[in-house]
């Protein structure tokens, strides 16, 4: 059986929508407004030997993307500001969105970076500030910079110059959206922006339907999960790991995890997980993934990719799944009886790109 270990963010695994922002043939889908919400063009500019499109933040205030909503994503960009420029994103309209911005000119202070939620067209930054709502980074006015956001499950992190470590790593405040168009915005002061790429990370999958709990250290098949008669809802929206600990007081054994997912025809789709334990993933009842050594590593959505053939309709999805127990012998001792510490997975499904 062929599985595709991968580090988050490959580009050929995810969706990925690319705008060079180098030809005006590419801003198809971009729409530029000026300060005063009017139609404008953009034209192709250089801007210290990089190609790229210039906010001036008055004739041309902002550009966005309106084919698209975005819920979860990474977007990456070059960017050489004076003032302030940036990102909005979860877009409901020109005066309500998420905001992410640069203050060039404070390069190196806590100022650099600034979150705000723009509510009716405000800019409310004297209530969003220091230390959760800025951050430091060391960028210059007028000097090009990498940025990247990347946005999954209300969590968003900032990154600057291509560094491992988030500059920024925050909570997004709660809107009435939770997804929506991207923009790029320019307040002040011009703005060059070049080599902009948005990529969608599939949202996990958090409602399934789950068994009692079965013994551990044994084998199951298909069968056994279709003798089941009993299965309980769930679904933690606010958490993208399936913790099954949650669900069982005395959390021991091994439990069959189930859903549905509905395909327009029949087509390859990628399911994107990792867990804990041992693993089985069945689709319509036929064996596609087995681990049956034991797995005990820190969780990583991209960890693990394999192709599931999706038959037009509805489709069942079944995790068979046992937790880490086995690292402590008869289980880890809390307080007087032997259980599993860890026991869960994630999961996520994306088109497979042909």
């Amino acid at each position: 059986m062929k599985m595709l270990r991968i580090k988050s963010f490959i580009v050929y695994a995810l969706t990925i929508f690319s705008l060079s922002l180098k030809a005006q043939s590419t801003l198809k889908d971009w729409q530029a407004f000026s300060e005063n919400n009017e139609p404008v063009t953009l034209t192709e500019q250089t801007y210290k030997e990089k190609a790229c499109v210039k906010l001036d933040g008055k004739k041309e205030a902002i550009v966005i993307n309106k084919s698209k909503n975005y819920q979860n994503f990474r977007i990456e960009f070059d960017v050489a500001a004076k003032v302030m420029a940036g990102v909005g994103f979860h877009v409901k309209n020109e005066q309500n969105y998420q905001f992410l911005y640069f203050r060039p000119g404070y390069g190196g202070t806590q100022e650099a970076i600034q979150y705000i939620p723009i509510y009716n067209g405000g800019l409310s930054w004297v209530l969003y500030h220091y230390p959760i709502h800025e951050a430091k980074t060391d960028i210059a006015a007028m000097e090009w910079f990498h940025a990247a956001i990347e946005v999954r499950n209300k969590i968003m992190r900032v990154f600057v110059n291509n560094k491992k470590e988030a500059d920024m790593t925050l909570t997004l405040i709660d809107t009435d959206t939770d997804s929506g168009n991207i923009l790029l915005r320019s307040m002040f002061g011009e703005a060059y922006f070049a080599n902009v790429y948005i990529q969608e990370i599939p949202n996990p999958m958090t409602d399934w339907s789950i068994s009692e709990q079965l013994p551990r250290d044994k084998t199951y098949e298909y069968t056994d999960v279709k003798k089941m008669k009993t299965w309980n809802k769930i679904n933690q929206k606010n958490d993208e790991m399936v913790n099954l600990k949650r669900y069982f007081e005395y959390p021991n054994g091994t439990v069959f995890a189930k859903r549905t997912v509905t395909s327009e025809a029949d087509k390859p789709q990628l399911l994107y997980f990792d867990f804990t334990g041992k693993l089985q993933i069945f689709l319509n009842g036929k064996e596609v993934f087995n681990y049956a050594k034991y797995k005990l590593d820190r969780l990583n959505n991209y960890e693990n990719c394999i192709v599931l053939d999706m038959k037009k309709g509805d489709n069942e999805l079944t995790f068979v799944i046992e937790g880490d127990a086995f690292v402590f012998g008869k289980g880890f001792n809390s307080m007087g009886r032997f259980q599993h510490q860890n026991w869960g997975f994630i999961a996520s499904l994306a088109d497979k790109n042909r």
